[in-house]
């Protein structure tokens, strides 16, 4: 593997600023902690600051992609986030939330390491919510975040790198559209109650989202339920139903679909090892092949993920732990596309003291489409 300069610049920058900020890093930052005894209301208000900078190389098999952004080397997912929240009292607490996505290598022109075929912006909005929390009545949140379904089942198995290719959240139009991943306009409740914690959701109308050629996809509304059960020591069962009414036209020819994900997870985290199942059943919310408003979507699909993770820690001051894993995926669509995708990935995690971590992973691909095996690497600084 030949690295150029361009590359080289990329991951010693992203190293440089991680290991600058190593010495005071944390999971997230207390710039104000509430008083425990507040005189006055400034006194109530807790801030919190955290994010992670990602660094992240991707090789497909065969050389199809030499020469490309990705292969050059290129921002794996930089976010910022920001919390403020105020606690009225014991028990009710007032929360907002900002998590920003940034694309360093648009912001700083680096052109060889974005795709300039796209007009993304430098930066998204990746969360913006406002609500309450409070152990008596629940929490409840409004804006921009992730949804029922996620936080239930896809959650469990996103934890590798090159995933989420069989789940819900990654094969729809758009997770934040469809509300399936960061749900745009929506509105989300969960209520713990001993072992059982249950969710409720509504997704408000949005605003049309081009596809290709002149269609367009638009959410009218949506609700979802969930509920995660641990149910005994060290296993976790999730389960989550989404159903949204949406169109897809172009110009005056319009379709109007109800599209619906069932999904549940199951998960077992017994000391070192972390291992979960979990997919779903989609119903008119996977594209197909057809660019008609009326057959978009290729009807009943389903996809399963799992992972296998187990953890070995090591007493050294420059290491530690080391995470092997492997996981895998398969997504079956029915009906008008006959399209079925697997695959099997082996990785390990390299965790480093400051919150400095490398990930290194191979996905071998058996698609329909011919997929190429991929390999992946992540420098990955949070704090």
């Amino acid at each position: 593997m030949v690295i150029g300069k361009g590359q080289r610049a990329l991951w010693v920058m992203t190293g440089s600023l991680a290991l600058a900020q190593a010495g005071t890093a944390r999971a997230e930052v207390n710039l104000v902690s509430p008083d425990e005894t507040p005189r006055g209301p400034l006194d109530r208000v807790e801030v919190q600051i955290g994010g992670s900078i990602r660094a992240q190389y991707f090789n497909e098999m065969g050389g199809s992609d030499d020469g490309s952004y990705r292969h050059r080397g290129y921002d794996g997912g930089t976010r910022f986030r920001l919390h403020v929240n105020y606690h009225v009292n014991d028990d009710l607490k007032l929360l907002s939330y900002a998590e920003l996505g940034v694309d360093t290598a648009r912001v700083m022109g680096w052109k060889d390491h974005y795709d300039r075929n796209s007009d993304d912006s430098a930066t998204n909005r990746r969360q913006v919510y406002f609500g309450f929390d409070s152990a008596r009545y629940g929490r409840l949140t409004v804006g921009k975040q992730n949804s029922i379904y996620y936080d239930t089942v896809g959650v469990r198995t996103d934890l590798w790198d090159h995933d989420m290719l069989a789940q819900a959240p990654g094969v729809g139009v758009s997770g934040d559209h469809d509300g399936s991943y960061r749900a745009r306009r929506s509105l989300k409740y969960l209520y713990p109650m001993g072992d059982l914690t249950f969710y409720l959701g509504w997704l408000f109308p949005d605003e049309a989202l081009h596809l290709a050629d002149n269609i367009d996809y638009q959410r009218h509304h949506g609700g979802s339920v969930g509920m995660d059960w641990a149910f005994a020591p060290d296993w976790l069962l999730s389960a989550a139903y989404s159903n949204v009414k949406a169109d897809t036209r172009d110009g005056s020819d319009r379709n109007t679909w109800h599209q619906q994900i069932t999904g549940s997870a199951l998960t077992w985290t017994p000391g070192p090892w972390y291992a979960s199942v979990g997919g779903g059943y989609y119903s008119d919310f996977v594209p197909g092949d057809e660019l008609r408003p009326d057959r978009y979507f290729a009807g009943d699909a389903y996809g399963v993920e799992y992972v296998v993770r187990y953890t070995i820690p090591v007493d050294a001051d420059w290491l530690v732990n080391l995470q092997p894993y492997v996981a895998g995926d398969r997504l079956s669509q029915q009906g008008r596309n006959d399209y079925q995708s697997n695959h099997q990935v082996v990785g390990l995690v390299t965790q480093f003291p400051w919150k400095l971590r490398l990930d290194l992973e191979h996905t071998f691909a058996n698609t329909s489409d011919h997929e190429a095996d991929v390999t992946l690497a992540r420098l990955r600084y949070d704090f």
